[in-house]
């Protein structure tokens, strides 16, 4: 908090300067001046003779001269600047000291008392906060009473002491977590704004002090206008503060907490990222052991782990872990804040860990935690959550070691986190999900039925009590599930899958920025098999097709889908109900924070404490919830709404798929399977288990592809190693024909070649999960020769392939019209390897298709506005792989460098168009976390309209590029001689591929990577 005083030393001691000053009131006044220019200049050279000024004054001063409770008023202001900026101990006891020497030494009746008693007040305060000691702020309250009590209703000074004793009823708040007293500090602060006119030099400190205030309010109900107020106060009083006040840092945390707690609500990482530039800017002109430092320290510590969850980024981790042990280093034992910083700084710890696998950060971490339950007293309201960070420490231990003693300290502290956690508080059913885990590891470790049966419970109890978060309830359901599976109750874990996506709306709300709703997507991964194992377990395939696209493609199902976007229909037909919707939304998402609650329609009057917060939090998520289900079926009601936010049927599905053999295959924890969706309706879905395939073996291959397809494009690796990679190459290609399209092509009655005339069979792949990075159409071995053996092994020489990133992407589309294509090539650019072959491409393509049109100039703008103009579009360029954030993903054209082609602006555009053929690197490939979402450039281009996108999984070389294309499209015009049949583009480049691979035989690299999306 800023301490209201230092602006107004003058003011505050013109009054006691003599017309013809003595020694006292000359050295006296000597100290105030040089105070007031410490507070303008910020030199701690000038608050040490400050010191020595009034230190001389008092010694020159008897003991009854008039001026002595003035003298060591000024002294002891003097000694708490001193402890401010340096965080000297002995000068805050010692300033203490002097002010009660002030106190008692100034009559009742001395208009001078209210300041010094208001003085006296924000140095106890001051003590408190780097002790902890509660009869200090006893004290310092009682004091500021005093000070309010004392000064007269137009004293120029009364908004000072006001504020002063608002400060101190906030500490209050913060320490025994007394909602009156908050609601007290608020009020007292708006009559200290009050009482100072614009223009008062108390206007800044006062906001500065209203400002956290408002956001501890906002965190115990959750109200986002009073958040809104507290950044808005914050900004204010930073506008007032020159750069080289001290008192700036403090105002700079009070601001960057608020955009902490906005960050949380919102999810906007710019909210963070102003935080975290503004602490650092703070920190550097302020001694990290000073109330000022901490304050900022503590800020940087909350804003890293934020940075830390939403990026995965080391460096702020590493942050977060320097900046909790810097303030650890100077927060006393018995402080009670040491208990919640040590449990930050366990948790942060404990995550280094997990990012580095280093065992003695986890016995730190370990040790950091039980520290900070000991440090708990038993009131504390965050004693449950200390627990449990200590149980979760030690169960990574466990899962490191494999000691089973670990694990059953694990459990016990679970246990007394559960046990300590009221009934009606939010946070229970993170604690009930925590114990759960702790018991499901001891099951698989020792096959304790008894731990499954318990797990279940708590996972169970963890995901329908409707005072948890979304994210965690969505969690607990899909442990329940796998747990459930386990043991033998298949419909049960049906029921808890089900309840988890339905959940997914709520856990990733429209109000989000595109990025933010990636990362939260990026934390929901294995959802989808998750489904298929269980609907599957349950007996009843068909649900787990209709599981499968409600749970992928989330993101472009809410920008486009043949059936139309759920939230855009809603509010065109009825917008009171798509208001309402939001509305609940918001209430669901409302953080954990350590003090949050929300408040109820029918509340009178503000909570009592902090347990009060969040029981009253508990029960608004549990009501909303409620509202939740009861608005969802209102909506299903309505006409043409029965479907809303719920996988669509079988029926639909099929319907979407015109016909078509879509093959998902999917890898998970528990089984591996093919699901074939049926050519017609009332068929059922064929199930083929994959069972010579599992989930260690899959990702073990797909890494290996990663490697050997990096290897064989390294310009600067030995020949002899390329040639191994190429061989490696093969061997997954293989390894995929044994494991998963050889079975799925038996199965089909696809056994053979297709004869002499006869139309190829078509195959649609939808692999889920990270089998989407393994060329599923170039599986086989390739070393026979197909012309020679009646039944080739390898999928190019029996099918045609597809792939689809869901059914509802397969849906007839009404005729394009518009001109027929356009090329944009883009052979060199600053920062990239030129790329020779592209003029010949794009004089190969332009002879075969007539009328094509080469776009120039080649630039972001320029294309954005042709490409709704033409059916089919070519891009022959570099493409760039956001593979850490996807947003990033980009065709390179010539301003790539300040305006990139995104995968944003591209499926943005809303066209219905023939063909895209992105003759460029890496346009299939997204973010691991991201995978099930397509969230590429050849998705992007899919979702933007058009029916076929022809893309690539990994790096192609120029030249035979150009050829490919060049053979795509002269089976696409039948050697130029028609337009382009952009219907058989499939076809088209199923046979270039199998050119390709003739020309090329011993290079997959050349021909594996390319494939088509679409009908």
């Amino acid at each position: 908090m800023t301490t209201v005083a230092g602006g107004w030393f003058r003011t505050m001691f013109d009054r006691s300067r003599a017309q013809r000053p003595g020694r006292t009131e000359e050295l006296a006044n000597r100290a105030v001046d040089l105070m007031v220019e410490h507070q303008r200049t910020g030199r701690a050279d000038v608050l040490e003779e400050a010191v020595g000024a009034a230190r001389a004054a008092l010694a020159v001063t008897p003991d009854d001269h008039p001026h002595r409770g003035a003298v060591s008023d000024i002294l002891a202001l003097a000694l708490l600047g001193v402890h401010e900026r340096t965080g000297d101990m002995a000068a805050l006891e010692e300033a203490v000291e002097e002010g009660r020497r002030a106190l008692a030494t100034v009559p009742r009746d001395d208009p001078r008392r209210a300041g010094v008693a208001s003085n006296h007040g924000m140095t106890l305060r001051s003590l408190f906060e780097s002790t902890g000691r509660p009869e200090v702020l006893d004290e310092a309250i009682e004091t500021g009473r005093l000070a309010v009590a004392a000064a007269a209703e137009a004293d120029p000074d009364r908004p000072q002491y006001l504020g002063n004793l608002a400060t101190a009823l906030l500490a209050r708040f913060e320490s025994t977590g007394r909602i009156e007293a908050l609601e007290e500090g608020i009020a007292t602060g708006r009559r200290a704004m009050a009482a100072a006119p614009d223009g008062s030099p108390y206007r800044a400190a006062l906001s500065a002090n209203l400002a956290p205030a408002l956001r501890r309010q906002y965190e115990c109900t959750g109200r986002v206008e009073v958040l809104e107020e507290s950044i808005g106060a914050a900004r204010q009083a930073l506008t007032a503060v020159a750069p080289g006040d001290p008192k700036r840092a403090g105002v700079v945390a009070n601001l960057g907490m608020a955009l902490v707690r906005m960050f949380e609500r919102t999810g906007q990482t710019a909210l963070l990222e102003e935080a975290i530039d503004g602490g650092r800017q703070a920190l550097r002109g302020t001694a990290h052991n000073s109330r000022q430092g901490v304050v900022v320290l503590n800020l940087l510590h909350c804003a890293y782990l934020r940075l830390f969850d939403r990026t995965g980024s080391d460096e702020a981790l590493e942050e977060a872990i320097e900046t909790g042990r810097q303030m650890l280093a100077v927060i006393p034992s018995g402080h009670r804040g040491r208990a919640d910083l040590l449990a930050s700084l366990g948790v942060a710890q404990r995550l280094l860990f997990e990012r580095t696998d280093r065992v003695d950060v986890l016995v730190e971490a370990i040790e950091t935690g039980r520290r900070s339950v000991a440090d708990s007293p038993l009131d504390h309201p965050n004693r449950p959550d200390n627990y449990a960070n200590l149980s979760n420490s030690l169960l990574r231990l466990f899962q490191r070691n494999g000691r089973v003693d670990v694990l059953e300290e694990s459990i016990e502290k679970g246990r007394m986190a559960v046990a300590v956690s009221p009934l009606d508080q939010p946070k229970r059913a993170m604690h009930l999900y925590s114990l759960g885990a702790a018991l499901n590891d001891l099951y698989d470790r020792t096959g304790s039925v008894e731990a499954l049966h318990e797990a279940c419970r708590y996972f169970g109890e963890a995901g329908a009590g409707a005072t948890g978060e979304a994210f965690l309830r969505y969690m607990a359901h899909r442990r329940f599930a796998q747990a459930a599976i386990a043991r033998g109750t298949p419909d049960a874990a049906l029921r808890a899958i089900e309840e988890a996506v339905e959940l997914l709306t709520a856990v990733l709300p429209s109000d989000l920025a595109r990025s933010d709703r990636e990362h939260r997507i990026g934390r929901l991964p294995g959802l989808a098999a998750e489904a298929v194992a269980a609907a599957l377990a349950a007996g009843r395939p068909e649900r787990a097709v209709e599981l499968l696209e409600r749970t992928r493609g989330v993101l472009a199902a809410d920008a486009h889908s043949a059936r139309g976007p759920d939230m855009v229909r809603l509010r065109g037909y009825a917008p009171h109900l798509a208001d309402e919707l939001e509305r609940l939304r918001v209430r669901l998402g409302v953080p954990d924070a350590p003090t949050a609650s929300v408040p109820l329609p029918d509340q009178e009057g503000p909570p009592a404490t902090v347990w009060e917060a969040r029981r009253q939090l508990a029960e608004d998520r549990r009501d909303a919830y409620e509202e939740w289900r009861r608005l969802l079926d209102r909506i299903r009601g309505l006409p043409g709404f029965s479907g809303f936010f719920q996988a669509p049927g079988i029926e639909e599905l099929v319907h979407d798929a015109q016909g078509a053999r879509v093959v998902f295959v999917v890898v998970g924890a528990l089984r591996c399977d093919a699901l074939i969706l049926p050519e017609s309706a009332g068929q059922p879905v064929e199930v083929l288990p994959l069972t010579s395939l599992t989930q260690d073996t899959a990702m073990e291959y797909t890494n290996r592809m990663f490697a050997a397809v990096n290897a064989a494009n390294d310009p600067e690796l030995d020949p002899v190693e390329r040639v191994r990679a190429q061989q490696e190459i093969f061997s997954v290609l293989a390894w995929m024909w044994d494991t998963i399209t050889e079975p799925v092509l038996t199965h089909l009655g696809h056994v053979a070649k297709p004869g002499p005339g006869e139309d190829w069979p078509r195959v649609r792949w939808c692999p889920v999960g990270f089998l989407a990075y393994l060329p599923l159409h170039a599986a086989g071995y390739h070393v026979d020769d197909p012309e020679r053996t009646a039944a080739p092994r390898a999928v190019m020489d029996r099918v045609v392939s597809s792939y689809t990133t869901t059914i509802r992407a397969l849906a007839r589309q009404p005729e394009t019209g518009g001109r027929a294509a356009v090329i944009v090539p883009v052979a060199e650019i600053p920062g990239a390897a030129p790329l020779p072959a592209v003029p010949e491409e794009t004089t190969d393509i332009s002879a075969l298709v007539a009328d094509a049109q080469v776009l120039t100039p080649t630039t972001r703008d320029v294309v954005l506005r042709a490409l709704p103009e033409y059916r089919i579009a070519h891009f022959a360029c570099h493409g760039s792989s956001g593979w850490a954030d996807p947003a990033q993903s980009c065709l390179l054209l010539s301003d790539y460098e300040t305006e990139p082609l995104t995968i944003r602006d591209i499926g943005a555009l809303g066209l219905n168009a023939d063909l895209a053929y992105l003759s460029a690197c890496y346009t299939s490939v997204t973010s691991p976390l991201l995978v099930d979402e397509s969230l590429h450039i050849t998705g992007a281009f899919q979702l933007a309209g058009y029916r076929h996108v022809i893309g690539t999984l990994w790096q192609v070389t120029d030249r035979p590029a150009a050829d490919l294309a060049r053979d795509f499209y002269t089976h696409l015009t039948d050697g130029g001689t028609v337009p382009p049949q952009a219907h058989r583009t499939p076809q088209a480049l199923h046979h270039a591929v199998r050119s390709q691979r003739a020309r090329y035989p011993h290079t997959p690299t050349l021909w594996a990577a390319h494939t088509h999306t679409g009908a």
